[in-house]
This record gives C-alpha cells, structure tokens and sequence, in this order.
C-alpha cells in the first residue's frame, strides 16, 4: 500500500510539475482561472527538485518492500506505533538500502500532509535503521550505521 501510495504521489508530483494546461476556449473570457493552493503549489515545487532518474531509483527500490512491512516501516518513521518492526520487515528495509529509506524518509518529511511529524521522522527513521542492523544485520551482511557514514 505505501509503495503503492508513494509510487503514485511521486509521478503525480512530477508529472503535474511539467504538464501544459489547456485552456479551452468553453471557459468564460470574464471567468478568472481558479488559483491552486499554497498546498498543491509546496508539492509540486517539491517534485520539481527531483530528476527522471531520482523518481526511478526511488520506485526501483520501493519495489522490494513487500506492502505489509512497507505500511509497518512508514508508520513507525511517523511515530505511530512503538511497536519494534518485526524481523522480516527489518530484512526488507536493510535490503533496500540506507540511500533508499533515507530519500523516502526526507521526502515523506518534506510532504505538506506530513509537516507535523518531519521533526521527528528523519531521527525515528535513524533509529529504526540501528535497531534493524543490530538485530538482523549479521544474517544479511550487517550494513554499517548511519552516522558511521557522515
């Protein structure tokens, strides 16, 4: 679901960013266009800052999460739940990679419906990558810690 989610909202951002608006001539010349929100407008700024090749590299590696420790792995960087990620879902965000989640990470934070949790997903995202190495790192090749890499 979150691949799913994230997957769509990525192309829409970028696919909105670049797109030709047709104004046909059914519309009223005394109408005024409507105007998009501050909202729309921060989100589509936001996909503008990311190439072809980043919203490919972000699929590509959002497609080894299976849906379930996807939506389990996205809920625990927003803080809701204090449940551990299991083992598996643990295996799967190692898989992906630490360039992977840290792009989802600050993209998810970056997103206006998600403003008020980006002070802490970025840290909780962190966190939950040292856990994960720590308890099931040795059986896929132990990748090493996030702020070994700074």
């Amino acid at each position: 679901m979150l691949k799913f989610t994230l997957t769509v909202g990525f192309f829409m951002s970028y696919t909105t960013c670049f797109k030709e608006f047709d104004r046909s001539p059914e519309v009223p010349k005394d109408a005024s266009p409507t105007a998009d929100s501050p909202t729309m407008e921060y989100n589509m700024k936001l996909g503008r800052h990311y190439s072809e090749k980043q919203f490919d590299f972000l699929q590509i590696c959002l497609q080894k999460l299976n849906s379930d420790c996807g939506d389990n792995i996205f809920k625990n960087m927003l803080d809701k739940t204090t449940t551990q990620l299991t083992n598996e879902c643990c295996r799967d965000l190692l898989k992906i990679g630490r360039d992977c989640h840290l792009k989802v990470a600050h993209i998810i934070s970056s997103n206006t419906e998600y403003i008020n949790f980006a002070s802490k997903a970025i840290l909780k995202s962190k966190h939950t990558w040292k856990d994960c190495v720590r308890r099931v790192g040795s059986h896929i090749g132990a990748p090493i810690f996030l702020e070994e890499l700074n």
